[in-house]
């Protein structure tokens, strides 16, 4: 046994120092310098130097795709029964967005360049470098003050008007977190007793896939969309990138944020939003334009959420898309006035829960030619707000009383980024996780009043207090204003989870933790 150049094996290093440095996989210095010293290792047995060499094809695979942001073997194991879901076209669209023609075109010329070059330079040298180098950067990372600092935020006088992480001295980023999460274990919104002025009807729009990056990226505007709406939240914290979670918040929303693994354990009564309307005599109704059986998304509002009553049944309405499973997509205008005329005439107040998937990734055009689901993203999310402008005039003219949530769940992730391509949300960046939402007051006597944009990071603790402050107001008789609705309302930093993944801001930039491990800068996009 002796120790020997790495040979071909460098290619592997170089092509993985290439993907390091464009930003479109991490590098774990201790396992790779470990994996380079197994392959310097030069066995005089022929065998054995075989079996060195096919036991490194296996660990070189495993190694890049832990260096990769691709999700954790065992989460993908986790998740094969929604996996076999995806009809195949859906397959080959998703690997059409994974193999970029950029890099392809750089692995050639560093292959190239490695066979026309090795006969005179040493690269196992160059391997060490790189490596070297590597580690001295990571060593120098690891020394920057700022990921050891609090977050840079002013102490506020009341914790309800501003819940934000309040640290004093150096602490790290588990602790930072540790001390956001005690502090949002402190918000419970306090619901009246009784509705103060003429009642009125609660509805949420929960809508999958829509981030204020995504309507960038379609070229729509807030300003545009939102045009009629009395609040607009241009920061909204989703605090996930995936539906049934963030739609568990929603439910939630009458207390703090919580992490990932608590949503799926016991709450008080009072954190429920629509328990703390249903003591006011508000009958709840559940809404969908899909079956609700993906990912058991369903019986996840049911259990976690509250929500224990039956669904509008939806058979009979028009199918608008067919999801990347083949599940029917109803027509949104269709299902929402299907219930205004039948199940919203029986519930007086009302609390309607609506959630919609017609913008989920994958998605196609029912009695259309295939279209790939990102292009077509701009024409169904202008049939969606059709739909729902014409929902909003039906409302109108129904003279009801109404307090109108459009609460988008997560992004569409329809750009990408370095880290995750476009569509894979399962890293909650900035961009999949800043949402726009937006309220809207309707009734007779409502008056007209000046929109509102809210800019400052907030969450669904905020839209709680703000259904509770309707509850105690005369807004619909006319008798008060959005501007003292939304005066003092609770800002939240911006933390958001998924399994084993957690993304927080710190000094004001976005730091991720994947399972368990150091806490790192999250890539941006140049």
């Amino acid at each position: 046994m002796k120790l020997s150049g790495l040979g071909v094996w460098n290619l592997y290093f170089l092509v993985k120092f290439a993907l390091f440095y464009y930003g479109a996989i991490s590098f774990d210095f201790l396992s790779n310098t470990a994996f380079a010293a197994f392959l310097a290792v030069h066995f005089k047995n022929v065998r054995i130097e075989k079996l060195k060499h096919l036991s490194a094809v296996i660990l070189g695979v495993i190694l890049l795709y832990k260096d990769s942001w691709l999700p954790p073997i065992n989460r993908l194991v986790k998740q094969a029964d929604n996996i076999q879901d995806f009809n195949a076209s859906y397959f080959v669209e998703l690997v059409g967005r994974v193999i970029n023609v950029d890099m392809l075109l750089g692995l050639f010329i560093i292959i190239v360049f490695f066979w026309y070059s090795s006969q005179w330079i040493r690269f196992t040298t160059v391997t060490v470098i790189g490596l070297t180098f590597i580690g001295w950067s990571h060593y120098k990372a690891a020394q920057q003050p700022e990921i050891t600092q609090g977050l840079a935020v002013k102490k506020s006088e009341n914790i309800l008007a501003d819940p934000a992480i309040v640290t004093t001295g150096k602490k790290s980023p588990d602790q930072q977190l540790s001390d956001f999460y005690q502090q949002q274990r402190l918000l419970m919104s306090q619901f009246p007793q009784q509705v103060e002025g003429d009642l009125f009807d609660v509805i949420v729009l929960n809508i999958c896939s829509m981030a204020v990056d995504d309507l960038n990226t379609i070229d729509v505007s807030l300003a545009t969309m939102y045009k009629d709406f009395d609040i607009v939240f241009s920061d909204f914290n989703s605090a996930t990138s995936y539906s049934g979670p963030a739609a568990i918040r929603l439910l939630r929303a009458s207390c703090g944020q919580t992490s990932q693994e608590a949503l799926f354990n016991d709450t008080p009564e009072q954190c429920y939003l629509f328990k703390n309307l249903e003591k006011l005599g508000y009958q709840h109704n559940v809404v969908m334009n899909h079956d609700g059986h993906f990912d058991e998304f369903k019986g996840l509002i049911n259990k976690y959420g509250g929500l224990t009553s039956k669904p509008f049944n939806i058979d009979a309405m028009p199918i608008a898309q067919y999801g990347f499973d083949n599940s029917p997509i109803y027509s949104d205008g269709a299902v929402l006035n299907g219930w205004l005329d039948n199940d919203a005439k029986d519930c007086k107040p009302c609390a309607m829960y609506y959630n919609t998937t017609s913008l989920h990734d994958g998605n196609q055009f029912a009695n259309s030619a295939r279209m790939n689901s990102q292009q077509s993203y701009p024409q169904r999310h202008a049939n969606l707000f059709a739909d729902i402008n014409s929902f909003i005039k039906n409302l109108e003219k129904r003279g009801r009383n109404v307090m109108l949530m459009v609460v988008p769940e997560h992004g569409a992730a329809l750009k990408g980024d370095k880290v995750q391509f476009a569509g894979l949300r399962e890293i909650p960046s900035p961009a999949i996780v800043s949402v726009p939402v937006a309220i809207k007051f309707i009734g007779p006597n409502v008056q007209p009043y000046s929109q509102i944009v809210i800019d400052d990071s907030t969450s669904y603790f905020a839209l709680s207090e703000l259904v509770s402050k309707t509850l105690q107001t005369d807004i619909f008789g006319g008798n008060n204003s959005t501007a003292n609705l939304v005066e003092n309302l609770p800002k939240a930093p911006k933390v958001a989870e998924n399994a084993d993944t957690i993304m927080m801001y710190v000094n004001k930039r976005p730091y991720i933790q994947l399972d368990g491990g150091d806490w790192s800068v999250y890539p941006q996009s140049n």
